[in-house]
């Protein structure tokens, strides 16, 4: 029995043995796979982990472009801005440092003690991270901090860069601010990005950011096992990659605007609560001044931006934010060109055709009003745009219906975006049948055409669109894209490149239709009989140009204050026009919100606008004739 049990029991530690020596091989093979994968598949990511824990990199910024004006004024650019740091680990005696930096930022008591706690609370490495004090500090406190830096070990100062707009405010939309990166942005850049990486956020610093931000650079730096860098960079010399990438800087903008254009059109609109300004030259579509009101400082958006000035701009009811230059608003009668030019084109009438305006008109069951309850008795064409008179264009409509003065509205540029694509440009609206098929309750009505072809109903323009339309009837029919940069060049002033003018369309219209409708504008302004932009002429210059009242619908009544009620319930007042009327070189479009009537309140800034225009940056109009006073006849109540 025994012998039987001694060699079962033998049996059974040769099996255990076995199954052991089985596992220890497998875990031995799992070791040995694991090793080669390390060091054979794996090896280079892990060297480079490796490597990665004494060597960091350090980002370069790069230099982000200058943005001038037409005469290399400087409209963005960048300053020094001096940021304040302490190293927690590096800090031998925190209540002397402490001391030193209540004098020199003159810290309150509940500051000191943030400060505190910010030094003490980090822990590990964290501490050997240097943490900003006090960002963008003047040169007196740099000099101050500079001075108890050499005495109290943990200080250091970074110098960053900061954007900067000389002129502030007279060209905040246009011209934009810069804002830091969110963090989705940052992911969607694919590259690295160092912290606080600042972007375009508005106007052209944000259409322009891949030509003027540049691409950081790095360095790269051996540090030792606290953190630090370490006095001996030799270690460097090992690794087999590149160490130091230079910064390469982003590229300038040189735009058609003019800065001095640019002060004009603020003072101009100094009386006014909104609105916008646009001066083009017609010949190629060069933008020359373009504002909106009111405005902000870009100074002050750019970087970080204090709580109390975004709150006084969020809780503007006028929207500082809000790029009236190109928003759409209801047009009114500065849009009767397009009527005008339909039905000259269609055959409708000839230059010199009379039709009688009166006062009113019926169509189905309401009355259509004309600004002028007396009426204009018998017109043409030249005397109908004189006079803005309403029931002459009411007629042309109802003949017209609304899908045929829509194609021209679409010559002229109306009902897409203008190609100047900043500040979320609004395309406008040029309805059609199937428009309000679609989007009015009930349906399409043969009303709409009426409404529509003196420029309410649902048009909507935006003064860029208004001015490059004008621009077309000034030059004989050509459309262009609007020309805001003349070119971008290389730091060192090198052109990189250059734009010419653009053509997007023609007006494709006889010669003779654009020449009345040209003298019917030019009636507008000097007819001291009918012309109802009266306001905007200016003697010994040829002006043409057509006044806008447009009556605004769904007022918002409630909710305000009696300030901005009253705003709210006056109409959009505009003027479009040229001069001088025999070689045009100037296009203006004044649009005040709810700033009243075109030619009580508009035309006076146009005429304002151009006489600046002369006198400051060139002579366009004989400048003794133009200082002499217009003469002036009382305008009738709600003309256009």
């Amino acid at each position: 029995m025994s012998d039987v049990y001694l060699d079962s029991s033998a049996l059974g530690y040769r099996l255990r043995a076995r199954r052991l020596m089985v596992v220890v091989g497998l875990v031995f093979a799992v070791f040995i796979g694991r090793l080669a994968q390390l060091q054979v598949l794996d090896g280079g990511d892990m060297s480079q982990a490796s490597q990665a824990n004494f060597i960091r990199p350090e980002a370069l910024p790069a230099d982000r472009g200058n943005i001038f004006d037409r005469q290399a004024r400087p409209l963005a650019q960048n300053r020094a801005a001096y940021d304040l740091y302490v190293t927690p680990s590096q800090v031998k005696d925190l209540p002397a440092l402490l001391d030193g930096l209540e004098e020199v930022l003159e810290l309150d008591s509940l500051d000191l003690e943030r400060l505190r706690e910010k030094i003490q609370e980090p822990r590990g490495i964290a501490r050997y991270q240097p943490i900003r004090v006090r960002r963008d500090i003047d040169r007196g406190h740099v000099a101050r901090a500079q001075s108890l830096r050499a005495q109290i070990d943990g200080l250091s100062i970074k110098v960053e860069q900061q954007r900067m707009y000389p002129e502030a405010r007279i060209g905040a939309h246009l011209i934009g601010y810069m804002g830091r990166m969110r963090p989705e942005e940052v992911e969607s850049v694919g590259v690295s990005v160092r912290p606080n990486a600042m972007t375009g956020r508005f106007g052209l610093e944000s259409r322009f950011d891949g030509l003027l931000a540049g691409r950081d650079g790095y360095e790269k730096y051996v540090v030792n096992a606290r953190g630090a860098k370490a006095a001996d960079q030799r270690a460097l010399a090992a690794v087999d990659e590149v160490v130091h990438e230079p910064a390469v800087p982003g590229n300038d903008l040189v735009l058609t605007i003019d800065a001095e254009v640019q002060r004009i059109l603020v003072s101009a609109l100094s009386r006014y609560e909104s609105g916008s300004i646009v001066l083009v030259d017609p010949r190629d579509g060069s933008i020359l001044g373009m504002v909106s009101k009111p405005d902000f400082d870009p100074n002050q958006w750019s970087g970080r931006l204090p709580p109390e000035v975004y709150q006084e701009v969020v809780e503007n009811p006028f929207k500082p934010m809000i790029d009236k230059s190109v928003h759409s608003f209801f047009p009114g009668s500065v849009y009767k060109v397009v009527t005008a030019l339909a039905a000259l084109e269609e055959g409708l009438i000839e230059p010199e055709t009379e039709v009688d305006s009166p006062g009113t008109y019926d169509f189905g069951n309401r009355i259509f009003h004309c600004h002028k309850l007396s009426g204009h008795g018998k017109v043409s064409l030249t005397a109908a745009l004189a006079a803005s008179a309403d029931v002459y264009f009411y007629k042309l409509g109802e003949r017209l219906g609304i899908d045929t003065p829509a194609t021209y509205a679409q010559r002229f540029g109306f009902g897409r975006i203008s190609g100047l694509d900043i500040n979320g440009e609004s395309p406008g609206l040029v309805p059609t049948r199937q428009w309000h098929e679609e989007h009015t309750s009930n349906g399409y009505q043969f009303g709409l055409a009426l409404s529509t072809a003196i420029g309410q109903g649902d048009v909507r323009t935006t003064p860029v669109q208004m001015a490059l339309a004008y621009a077309a009837l000034a030059n004989g029919g050509t459309l262009y894209a609007p020309r805001i940069v003349s070119r971008v060049q290389s730091p060192d002033g090198k052109t990189v490149a250059a734009y010419g003018p653009q053509i997007v369309g023609r007006l494709g219209a006889d010669p003779v239709h654009l020449a009345a409708i040209v003298e019917g504008l030019e009636r507008a302004v000097s007819d001291t009989e009918i012309g109802t932009g009266l306001l905007a002429g200016i003697p010994g210059a040829r002006v043409a140009g057509k006044t806008g009242t447009a009556q605004v619908r769904d007022i918002e009544r409630l909710r305000f204050t009696d300030k901005v009620k009253d705003f709210r319930e006056r109409d959009h007042a505009w003027f479009a026009g040229f001069a001088p009327v025999e070689s045009p070189r100037l296009v203006v479009v004044v649009f005040l919100e709810h700033g009243g009537t075109g030619g009580k309140e508009a035309a006076p800034v146009a005429r304002q606008v151009m006489q600046a225009y002369n006198e400051r940056i060139e002579p366009i109009f004989n400048t003794q004739a133009a200082n002499r006073h217009v003469p002036r006849r009382r305008l009738e109540r709600g003309a256009p």
